[in-house]
């Protein structure tokens, strides 16, 4: 079966960074966080951005749904 959603998954972070959404947020090392490959690259966001981007996706998800 086909998925959209192949290229996400949780991770922990091996050094401390900033989040790709938010440059404000800082993802220390050994914090949890969502990693997301786009091609050969890989985007890591914290928490807190993560999971608007996850209900973001959701709802264009649901909203995909609700149109069949």
């Amino acid at each position: 079966m086909k998925s959209i959603v192949k290229n996400v998954a949780w991770d922990v972070a091996l050094q401390s960074h900033k989040c790709k959404r938010n440059l404000k947020h800082i993802i220390a090392k050994g914090d949890r966080r969502l990693k997301i490959k786009e091609g050969r690259s890989e985007s890591h966001y914290c928490m807190q951005c993560a999971e608007k981007i996850l209900k973001g996706g959701l709802l264009k998800i649901n909203s995909l749904i609700d149109d069949i």
